[in-house]
């Protein structure tokens, strides 16, 4: 498959878990947002991978960073939309924004 595929399904795929992540966070969660956002988050590796592939560009730094990012993401919103009180789901919702800006810097730029 094509890089502007690959691109394109990464961005797609971002933007849902962030809709997908923000709803898990202000709404009561049916079940079919929990499985879109364990889903969205999985087909942004597989589409990140594909891209790497690509780009030919391996695991340098800028990869790790947006790796840990997702981590962190993938795994804090569905503990805070189950577990966190009003004031920690505001903060994570904070934590989305700028955690996302970062990564975008990261993939923009390729610092190091």
């Amino acid at each position: 498959m094509s890089y502007e595929f690959y691109k394109s399904l990464h961005l797609l795929m971002i933007f849902s878990f962030l809709v997908l992540g923000t709803l898990n966070l202000v709404t009561q969660p049916t079940k079919l947002v929990k499985i879109g956002t364990g889903v969205t988050s999985f087909l942004i590796m597989v589409a990140g991978m594909g891209l790497l592939a690509r780009i030919g560009s391996g695991f340098t730094g800028w990869v790790i960073v947006k790796a840990v990012i997702w981590l962190l993401l993938a795994g804090l919103i569905p503990v805070a939309g189950k577990r966190f009180s009003e004031k920690g789901k505001q903060m994570t919702l904070v934590a989305i924004v700028a955690l996302s800006a970062i990564a975008a810097f990261f993939a923009i730029n390729k610092p190091f």
